[in-house]
């Protein structure tokens, strides 16, 4: 595994090379980056977005790499695309954003028109894309372990280690697993750090809480997760993004009644990318309260 920041990773011509290599193909790679489209063969987003979408080939296969624009800046003016992937950088204010004020709509996005997924590492990244479905990736700017993470608080050391190449499924890394668990918690966003703290706290408490990420939204409605937390009473989704009537449609079709919680981010102070991951402080405590509250 690599520890690496996607979200940079994405936006350098060192990712150019890494499809190469991994033989993952598109006809063309559109970014509106003008520093990554100087220095490749990517096409930059330089003209109206309706006139430059409309000029493009219907039937080939795109990977559209967003840094300053919007998945929703674009998705009126791709419909007529038959093959695209949409890979949101979130690496100045759009990561800012998401920091201070983590409440983002991706998911409101029609579900049958694209897959939304949350890769973890380099590794679960890169084997999405080789699936080549219309998908939209939303990455944050910040910095991700290999297998040991610990909290940006000086007060307080919270350490776990992880080893992912011991993950038995490639959709779903389960941080803790009592059986018939109370209470499954769920997160498929791509915060390792958060969710760690989370889980540290969580195993010092005796009320069997299930914590689980899964990396890929449609996963949750496979017959697969289905049977993997059958035993669990009750199922909580942790959302960093607006419930509207759309997402709750959605999940009100699995096999459990759904409660939604959403976590607190504070004391952010600089709007510079370097140091979004070390001001930002993840309120674990104030997450783990409401999830002992639901058991």
């Amino acid at each position: 595994m690599e520890s690496i920041n996607l979200s940079k990773l994405v936006l350098s011509s060192h990712f150019l090379t890494l499809l190469e290599e991994e033989n993952i193909q598109y006809n063309s790679i559109i970014s509106d980056n003008k520093e990554l489209a100087q220095s490749s063969s990517i096409q930059l987003i330089d003209s109206h977005l309706e006139t430059f979408f409309s000029q493009l080939n219907k039937d080939w296969e795109y990977l559209i790499i967003l840094d300053k624009l919007s998945i929703h800046d674009i998705l009126p003016h791709i419909s007529r695309l038959k093959s695209v992937s949409i890979i949101s950088a979130n690496s100045s204010m759009g990561s800012f954003w998401k920091k201070y004020h983590p409440e983002l709509d991706y998911l409101s996005i029609d579900s049958n028109t694209f897959n939304y997924c949350f890769p973890w590492d380099l590794e679960s990244f890169l084997k999405l894309l080789k699936n080549k479905e219309n998908s939209i990736y939303p990455l944050s700017s910040q910095e991700m372990a290999d297998n040991i993470y610990a909290s940006s608080s000086e007060d307080e050391e919270w350490i776990q280690f992880i080893d992912k190449k011991l993950i038995d499924d490639s959709e779903i890394l389960s941080l803790l697993s009592p059986k018939n668990p109370n209470l499954l918690v769920i997160w498929f966003w791509n915060h390792f750090e958060e969710l760690v703290k989370l889980s540290q706290l969580l195993s010092t408490n005796s009320s069997r809480i299930a914590l689980t990420i899964v990396n890929n939204f449609h996963y949750l409605f496979s017959e697969g997760f289905k049977e993997y937390y059958k035993g669990a009473k009750k199922i909580a989704f942790i959302m960093d993004c607006k419930i509207n009537k759309e997402i709750d449609k959605q999940l009100s079709t699995l096999w459990k009644p759904i409660v939604f919680i959403t976590p607190e981010f504070n004391n952010l102070t600089s709007m510079f990318p370097e140091y979004y991951y070390e001001q930002t402080w993840f309120n674990a405590i104030s997450l783990y309260e409401k999830c002992l509250n639901l058991v």
